[in-house]
């Protein structure tokens, strides 16, 4: 027995079908992978993760101005100018910018906050990248008239100038003024993260459009209590 079929019955060649009906794949959620996911939704998750870092860059200050002089046993050039590099990079590389997720020197700033109230906005003229980008040139170029990768003492001093001029530069002008406008390591980053495969977009654009009060980026208070912060808002104040 033969059988015939309509042509209508037969679907479309793809060449016919239009964008509206491909349904595209769902992207990647790193939120709802199981362990981690809950994890990075905790909000003390970027604490627990900048306290290592912080003790690791005191011990490397330590050693860098009380330990051995030879750079290959000395904890701040080891640390700093071989191992922090490659761990960089791979990490921009495989998931993006989690540095500064974990970044000691928020936490010293966050934890001065509590008692210092930054005062000024930071100038309009300076508010672009060249301060950054001038930094970072002079470091690459420090670091080979000077040999960083050779003095552990110096690399040590370069630590703590970071971390005084964080607390100078946010102890006097509101918002993360050092992230946005200074720090020579972040700004690389962020150029640097867009070539990972992951980055942070919004999930439902909808629920952004009927939103009204912007909690993400304005933060959340207890209508209580004013001081009383219920929800960070963004530090950079997009």
């Amino acid at each position: 027995m033969k059988m015939s079929r309509a042509l209508s019955d037969f679907p479309p060649p793809a060449d016919d079908l239009d964008d509206d009906n491909l349904i595209d794949d769902p992207p990647f959620d790193l939120l709802h992978v199981p362990v981690l996911g809950r994890f990075l939704k905790w909000r003390h998750s970027r604490t627990l993760l900048q306290v290592p870092v912080l003790l690791v860059s005191i011990v490397m200050v330590f050693d860098g101005l009380f330990g051995p002089s030879l750079s290959p046993k000395n904890l701040a050039t080891v640390l700093t100018w071989v191992h922090f590099r490659g761990a960089l990079v791979l990490i921009l590389l495989c998931a993006g910018n989690f540095f500064c997720m974990a970044c000691p020197f928020m936490l010293t700033r966050n934890f001065m906050r509590r008692w210092v109230h930054p005062r000024f906005n930071w100038p309009r003229r300076l508010r672009n990248k060249w301060i950054p980008a001038i930094l970072f040139a002079l470091i690459l170029f420090g670091y080979e008239l000077f040999g960083l990768w050779s003095s552990p003492w110096l690399t040590a001093w370069i630590i703590v100038v970071y971390f005084a001029a964080v607390l100078i530069v946010d102890g006097l002008f509101k918002h993360a003024t050092f992230c946005k406008y200074i720090c020579p390591i972040g700004q690389f980053n962020f150029v640097a993260s867009t070539v990972s495969p992951l980055e942070v977009e919004v999930r439902d654009h909808d629920v952004c459009g009927r939103c009204k009060t912007w909690d993400c980026i304005r933060g959340k208070h207890d209508p209580a209590d004013d001081a009383s912060v219920l929800q960070r808002g963004c530090e950079l104040a997009l």
